[in-house]
């Protein structure tokens, strides 16, 4: 979560030097600033190296960047550290520990880790001093320029400033994709109740002559119609429940690779009207086609 009014990138290249970036925040008219440098961290525990996002800060003045920390103060100095909480209670991180990194240019550093915040996702896991990014990564580019106040980037003509008020670049196409995404989850659940419809349809038109048995045994239509009531419940319960601990243990995992929280289901309303939908739709084909195939004439009798 950003407390910046303005987000200052460069249009002709990767990012823009991080002396540029200072000149840019020390305008009279910049009450507080925050520069990011996008990098990459290596994490070696118990032999097993692990790369991670990361982002070098430098910040001045007032808050420009709200990364939400839970413990400690985010204060990015030289040889310090702030770690994600997800990552800190994977490796038992604490305020105060000393883990051992390897910047992207291979070079060994020991880090005070000084605060843990929740704020992570899309930044990374890791925030570590803007200065020692910018000299051990080879791009070592400010990435985002965040402020508060009103720059004056006349002098700077490179330079773009975007309201954090207004939609980023690309969010027509995020909102393009989903929709797509939308309209593919529309038409499978199209094919999915053309299938229980199939499914129900052709499995009792395949038990004719049981319900013919079963008539000649004494069995009145009103019997037969309350004993396949009760197939179809359980079939759609049991059908529910498979379904549920299937999508359960796939929605679960992914969750626990985002943000290292179990989730059976993201939107639990949505999931519920999903659920009644699919189980009233299996009962009504169940009970339509048991009527049709019952009342009818041609059923065999012998």
């Amino acid at each position: 979560t950003s407390a910046a009014t303005v987000r200052v990138a460069a249009t002709n290249g990767p990012g823009l030097p991080l002396a540029t970036a200072a000149q840019v925040a020390a305008q009279p008219g910049v009450t507080g600033s925050a520069a990011t440098l996008g990098t990459r961290v290596v994490v070696d525990q118990d032999g097993k190296p692990e790369d991670y996002a990361a982002q070098g800060l430098r910040t001045a003045g007032e808050q420009a960047l709200d990364l939400g920390v839970t413990d400690g103060k985010l204060d990015p100095r030289d040889g310090t550290v702030a770690v994600s909480g997800p990552l800190a209670e994977a490796r038992g991180w604490h305020v105060g520990d000393k883990p051992v990194f390897w910047l992207s240019d291979g070079t060994k550093a020991e880090l005070t880790v000084t605060a843990v915040y929740a704020n992570w996702r899309g930044f990374g896991d890791l925030v570590l001093n803007a200065g020692t990014v910018a000299a051990h990564d080879p791009r070592g580019l400010v990435g985002a320029l965040y402020l508060r106040g009103t720059p004056d980037l006349a002098q700077w003509p490179t330079l773009a400033a975007t309201s954090t008020a207004e939609p980023r670049e690309g969010t027509a196409d995020v909102q393009n994709q989903q929709a797509a995404w939308e309209l593919m989850v529309v038409i499978s659940l199209g094919f999915t109740a053309i299938a229980v419809v199939n499914t129900f349809a052709i499995a009792t038109g395949a038990r004719r002559r049981e319900f013919a048995d079963l008539r000649l045994a004494g069995a009145t239509a009103r019997q037969l119609h309350r004993m396949l009531g009760r197939e179809t419940l359980i079939t759609v319960a049991v059908a529910l429940v498979l379904g549920c601990v299937i999508t359960g243990a796939v929605v679960g995992t992914f969750s626990v690779a985002q943000d290292g929280q179990w989730r059976l289901f993201a939107e639990p309303l949505r999931y519920l009207t999903l659920l009644g939908g699919v189980g009233l739709l299996g009962i009504a084909a169940g009970a339509v086609r048991a009527r049709f195939v019952i009342k009818r004439r041609a059923l065999p009798l012998g």
